[in-house]
């Protein structure tokens, strides 16, 4: 159900994703997100790149994307009381903290909240892996590697919550990786290695833990010969990739609207 406006006056919610040039990204993932999220709260749904770059390049009059400083002073100008902004991103990393610090600047002109990402707990974790094997069907003959870019200064926690959560569900095939991790080659490898995948011949299939694909994940998970995934081939192993982000299932998308709706409990 679609939440209610407040007394407050007028809300107005700013859907955040880094961004994407890659016109398919856009439209298969944020644009599908940003409809179904305006649908269900009954509120203006802005657009927003938080690459202030790319936001600038692809905004036409046709096709508003905002920055994030863009789309506040929108709601500024539009007389807004509220503003809920709504980060697309899966974990609360160093994007998701740029973007509040960002808002931060806006306190003393609009009432500003902001969702949680998709994995922020391990409750999220646990319904998150149960959508994730809704959505993928993962095959028990196959062995599958969900990769998230990650940061190389830290580990985020729920990833290992989402992994552990794989488990109790009896997937012990799935193994969650962060890209940038350090030595996060040397993790999928020695994952293959106890499964005995190098044995068996099994199938290994990369998942990227992706709302939207774009170009940079492309080219560090397969198309550079020193991507993850040749890397994999090269040491032995049968590898295939999804080229699909996460924001192309609509079942994945309900998320947003499922965050939006917890700021009023």
């Amino acid at each position: 159900m679609a939440a209610e406006k407040t007394a407050a006056g007028k809300t107005i919610v700013m859907l955040v994703s880094v961004g994407s040039s890659v016109l398919r990204a856009k439209s298969a993932s944020y644009d599908l997100i940003r409809k179904e999220l305006e649908e269900h709260t009954g509120h203006e749904v802005l657009q927003v790149f938080s690459d202030d770059n790319t936001a600038k390049a692809v905004d036409s009059p046709e096709d508003r994307v905002y920055t994030v400083e863009g789309a506040l002073e929108e709601a500024v100008r539009q007389g807004a009381e509220r503003v809920v902004v709504v980060p697309v991103f899966m974990t609360k990393g160093q994007l998701y903290n740029e973007v509040k610090s960002r808002t931060d600047f806006y306190l003393d002109r609009l009432h500003v909240e902001i969702t949680e990402p998709v994995l922020h707990d391990q409750e999220s974790c646990r319904r998150a892996a149960a959508l994730f094997q809704d959505i993928l069907q993962f095959d028990a003959k196959k062995e599958y590697l969900i990769v998230d870019h990650g940061n190389p200064f830290y580990h985020c926690t729920n990833n290992t919550y989402l992994e552990q959560a794989f488990r109790e569900n009896g997937s012990d095939n799935i193994k969650v990786i962060q890209l940038k991790e350090r030595d996060s080659f040397g993790q999928a490898v020695a994952f293959l290695k106890a499964r005995r995948a190098d044995e068996t011949g099994a199938q290994v299939v990369i998942v990227p833990l992706i709302v939207a694909w774009g170009d940079y994940m492309a080219d560090e998970l397969y198309n550079s010969e020193d991507s993850f995934m040749w890397k994999l081939r090269n040491a032995g192993y049968r590898t295939v990739f999804t080229g699909m982000g996460m924001g192309e299932f609509p079942q994945f998308r309900k998320v947003y609207s499922e965050r939006y709706d917890e700021l009023g409990k």
